[in-house]
């Protein structure tokens, strides 16, 4: 069974690791809907990870628990003083160049001592899974040892910020008043059967 990651380090809660999950999820929709005909696969995922990357610049720059180590195509950000970064694919199948991310703590070591062992070379990444169409169906935010060992894990709830929602205080979904319908009655239909029955008596 896989810890939560705040049991390994406090400073990642719920709360930060949903915050940056919400923003990867709202930002990857935001970039699809401005896909354009003379787009493909290619320039869509390129952008959505440009995207994602500027946004998380510009919310570093307000918000005191995130920070942003390497800008450049790796792009690591850090939530307190933990390592991240993203991907797109399945939780299940990490890319290899993310197990070179991997940190050191040592101090794991001595606060979990008499718990379950936990690596002192640990990597944190949030991966992006999509359908066919490129919408975002779950994100993963988890800690693995270089060997691939998940060792916490948490699932983001994203369906609230990716769905589209009506808006109950938008006049025109107000419920309109019909007409009752007009009562009446089924047209009864003749059983062949029936009729050569009586013929034949």
């Amino acid at each position: 069974m896989t810890k939560s990651p705040s049991e390994i380090h406090a400073c990642l809660t719920n709360e930060r690791i949903d915050y940056v999950g919400q923003l990867i999820a709202r930002v990857r929709a935001e970039n699809l809907d401005a896909v354009e005909e003379r787009d493909n696969g290619w320039s869509i995922g390129c952008r959505a990870h440009a995207w994602v990357c500027s946004e998380i610049l510009q919310q570093a720059e307000d918000i005191s628990w995130l920070s942003v180590v390497d800008p450049s195509l790796r792009f690591i950000s850090k939530i307190g003083d933990v390592e991240f970064s993203f991907y797109k694919g399945m939780a299940e199948k990490p890319k290899k160049n993310i197990f070179t991310r991997a940190q050191s703590y040592p101090e794991l070591r001595q606060t979990l001592l008499f718990d379950l062992p936990i690596p002192e070379k640990l990597v944190w990444v949030y991966a992006v899974e999509t359908d066919l169409e490129g919408i975002t169906t779950n994100i993963e935010f988890f800690g693995m040892s270089e060997s691939g060992e998940v060792i916490a894990s948490r699932t983001v709830p994203i369906f609230d910020v990716t769905a589209n929602l009506v808006d109950v205080s938008n006049t025109e979904s107000e419920p309109v008043d019909l007409p009752a319908a007009s009562p009446s009655l089924p047209k009864i239909r003749k059983d062949k059967t029936s009729d050569s029955e009586e013929h034949d008596e």
